[in-house]
């Protein structure tokens, strides 16, 4: 792996990132075997918006491969960059197999879905060592963000009271993105939820 000579900021946001995904659903099928599975669709589709909202970006870097016959295998190593010009990079190994044409973009759906799944350590309940791949139950409904958690407890505490919950609101969303998976985890083990939001400071 290399990097920039400063990683601090490009940690900072990747670690954001992770928090605000959480668990992925999964809608890839397997109907041979008759197992349910995240696709590299589905990681993009939840890690998308995250990327875009806390400076990131990932993409090819260099790209090797072998061949034999039908089975293909590739090393892609990816660069990590952030808005604030640092970078690190990694690589994912991927496998395909296809008697026409697709033998390399099967590898490279793998590569970045793990690619994916490993820089952001994203739950979903696939495992490759598995034999008989099966998953825990997934959540009956997808995972809040910490800032509409936060929200939903304003909502509550405030209890139809218009003010206070504008406030809050407003206090909440001057957070820092990084500070708020901390403060969502905190702020369901409080005994007075009011209290601990009027503490909340506008931190520029």
């Amino acid at each position: 792996m290399t990097q920039s000579p400063e990683v601090g900021e490009l940690v900072a946001a990747i670690a954001a990132v992770t928090g605000a995904v959480g668990y992925v659903q999964k809608t890839g099928r397997n109907t041979h075997h008759r197992y349910t599975y995240a696709s590299d669709e589905d990681l993009a589709r939840a890690i998308g918006p995250e990327l875009a909202a806390h400076g990131l970006a990932i993409m090819p870097h260099r790209i090797d491969t072998t061949r034999d016959n039908d089975r293909m295998t590739m090393i892609v190593t990816w660069r990590i960059a952030h808005s604030s010009g640092q970078w690190m990079t990694i690589a994912t190994a991927g496998e395909g197999c296809d008697k026409q044409d697709k033998a390399a973009y099967k590898c490279l759906t793998g590569c970045r879905k793990y690619a994916l799944r490993l820089v952001f350590c994203i739950a979903t309940g696939d495992d490759a060592e598995v034999d008989t791949p099966s998953a825990p139950a997934a959540p009956s409904k997808p995972k809040q963000s910490p800032r509409a958690v936060l929200i939903d407890a304003a909502k509550a505490a405030a209890a139809g009271d218009a003010q206070k919950f504008t406030g809050w609101v407003a206090a909440i969303n001057a957070q820092p993105d990084r500070l708020l998976p901390t403060l969502a985890q905190r702020i369901g083990k409080v005994d007075d939820v009011g209290a601990a939001l009027d503490k909340l400071k506008v931190t520029k």
